[in-house]
């Protein structure tokens, strides 16, 4: 068993190594890119461990400074040996890896499985290495531990939202899945709400009628301005396609209509388009053909006129009768 108290049992390394410059620099630019929080400054500051500015060290003495701060800090061994096997990853790349440190200092200290699977996929995501931190952080074996915070660094860093990382793109909706995050931060519920619509409007659609129902209007309202604004072409066609067939209820129906009528959706483009093949798509032929606010332009000499035109005949005198719905 390991004295952990005693820097050298601890840290087995040659005379005067440390981190590198290089690896210094790396950690400071991973630091950045992840909004100047990586999950070791996540994991000493819920600790409260005062490590101040001495993560990443840029001497031996920094480390040795550091080493001690853990070590005395008063927080359970398990803890303790958390933060000591994280740091001796940053270390192993660079030492003898064939015998490798972390893992010797971990079954040296009997550290639980799941904390060192915990551990491995924290330092991955660190790394930004965001299949295997996914692999590791989707383990049954784990309870989540800062769920939300780890889908939003997939969110916004492993290829979703269009950061065009190709086979990364698919980590956060795994994560999701598997771990099950309560999203109670809105910003990230958004966030993974935007990712969704953004690879299905029916989806999206259904996880956002699954939310508490406070949340649900709001979530509604995304996803048409997301369908409406987010797209062009071919791609925008197919999605209005798909919002114009979405099953909603009548109170989705009407949070729709306000919100494109009446609401900020109102100077989206193709608003009001959307709401009359919508009601046409529904049945409601009365109001799609008193509504005066649509023209448009003509499409192989077909605009709105004519479209209200031809169903206003096709009703006859039932345009006057009340509005009926087709099920």
């Amino acid at each position: 068993m390991i004295e952990i108290k005693d820097f050298k049992q601890v840290f087995n390394l040659p005379p005067d190594h440390s981190y590198s410059e290089h690896l210094h620099n790396e950690i400071i630019k991973n630091r950045r890119i992840l909004d100047n929080k990586l999950f070791f400054d996540r994991l000493v500051g819920v600790l409260q461990v005062k490590t101040s500015n001495l993560y990443p060290p840029r001497t031996i003495n920094d480390l040795k400074e550091l080493h001690k701060r853990i070590v005395s800090s008063p927080i359970a061994l398990i803890n303790k040996h958390c933060l000591l096997f994280y740091l001796l990853k940053d270390l192993t790349p660079s030492i003898h890896s064939e015998n490798e440190i972390a893992a010797t200092f971990a079954r040296a200290v009997h550290l639980p499985n799941k904390f060192w699977t915990f551990l491995e996929g924290l330092w991955a995501l660190d790394r930004l290495q965001f299949q295997t931190a996914t692999e590791f952080l989707t383990h049954p074996s784990l309870l989540p531990t800062f769920p939300e915070e780890i889908l939003d660094v997939l969110l916004k860093h492993a290829g979703a939202a269009g950061s065009g990382r190709g086979k990364d793109e698919a980590l956060a909706l795994a994560y999701y899945h598997t771990v099950q995050p309560p999203l109670k931060s809105e910003e990230v519920r958004e966030r993974f709400f935007a990712y969704l619509a953004d690879r299905s409007v029916t989806n999206a659609f259904y996880f956002a009628r699954a939310r508490p129902q406070d949340e649900q209007r709001r979530l509604l309202e995304l996803l048409i301005s997301q369908t409406l604004q987010s797209f062009s072409g071919e791609k925008r066609a197919e999605r209005g396609v798909e919002l114009v067939d979405l099953p909603l209820n009548v109170e989705e129906e009407e949070w729709l209509e306000e919100f494109l009528l009446e609401g900020k959706g109102r100077n989206l483009h193709g608003a009001r388009d959307t709401v009359m093949m919508r009601r046409i798509a529904t049945g409601k032929l009365k109001e799609a053909v008193r509504d005066g606010g649509v023209k448009g332009r003509k499409f192989d000499d077909v605009n709105w006129e004519v479209v209200k035109d031809g169903i206003g005949r096709g009703l006859g005198p039932r345009k006057e009768e009340e509005t009926f719905v087709m099920l």
